[in-house]
C-alpha cells in the first residue's frame, strides 16, 4: 500500500478523498493500536499526507490484487504474443523483437544498472598504476619558487595521487621529466595514460 501511494503520489495528493481496497485486514485497525512499531509509526506519518479510507476486500473477491491471479487466458492475443517473447535464462530476462530473432538480454531503463553493466563488460585496470591520468592545475597562489600550478598524476584503480609543482610556462620536456621522477621511478611505465590532449602531452612527451 505504501508503495502504491508513493508511486501515484502526484495523482493522489490533495483534498479529494479516495478509497484503498486491500485484503490486509490488520491495516484497518493499525491506527487504533496502542502498540506501534517504529516502522509502522513512520508509515502512519506518511499515510497522514493523504486523504483516503481503507476498505477490506477478501482476496478471493479482489482478483486484481496480485499478478499471480491474472490468468493468461484473460489476456488479449496481442498481450499473449508479447509474453511469449520473454524468456528467463540463468536469471537473465531475454526478449525477442520478432519470434524468429535470437534472444537479447532485456535491460531495464535504470541508469545505475546500465553503469554497472558497462563497468562489468569493459576492460578495467587490475593493478595499480597500469592505467593513469594526468592533468595540469593552474591559477594557484605562487610558492617560494614562483610555481603557480601543479601537474597531477592519478592511478585510475587505487586513486593514489602524485603531484609536482610547475610554473605556468612549463614545457613538454619538463612535464615528461616530472612524469619520470614522480611516477616512472616508483611504479614503472603504465599501459594506459589518459589526458585532456594538452599539447605538452600530445607532442614529444
Amino acid at each position: 500500500m505504501k508503495y502504491a501511494l508513493g508511486k501515484f503520489r502526484v495523482h493522489l495528493l490533495g483534498s479529494r478523498p479516495f478509497v484503498i481496497y486491500t485484503d490486509h485486514g490488520s491495516l484497518r485497525t493499525a491506527t487504533n493500536s496502542p502498540h506501534l512499531s517504529q516502522r509502522m509509526a513512520r508509515w502512519l506519518s506518511f499515510f497522514a499526507e493523504y486523504n483516503f479510507r481503507v476498505e477490506y476486500k477478501p482476496g478471493k473477491l479482489n482478483f486484481l490484487s496480485d499478478g499471480k491471479d491474472v490468468k493468461i487466458d484473460r489476456l488479449s492475443p496481442r498481450q499473449r504474443a508479447q509474453i511469449h517473447r520473454y524468456e528467463l535464462v540463468d536469471g537473465l530476462l531475454h526478449y525477442r523483437v520478432d519470434p524468429g530473432d535470437p534472444p537479447q538480454v532485456d535491460v531495464p531503463n535504470d541508469e545505475d544498472l546500465k553503469y554497472d553493466i558497462l563497468l562489468e563488460a569493459h576492460d578495467a585496470p587490475i593493478n595499480c598504476w597500469k592505467s593513469m591520468s594526468l592533468d595540469f592545475v593552474f591559477g594557484l597562489p605562487a610558492d617560494d619558487k614562483s610555481n603557480t600550478g601543479i601537474l597531477v598524476f592519478v592511478c585510475r584503480l587505487s586513486k593514489i595521487v602524485h603531484h609536482a609543482p610547475v610554473r605556468d610556462e612549463v614545457t613538454r620536456k619538463q612535464a615528461a621529466q616530472l612524469f619520470l621522477d614522480s611516477v616512472f621511478r616508483y611504479h614503472g611505465l603504465p599501459e594506459i595514460i589518459v589526458s585532456d590532449r594538452d599539447p605538452r602531452f600530445t607532442g614529444a612527451f
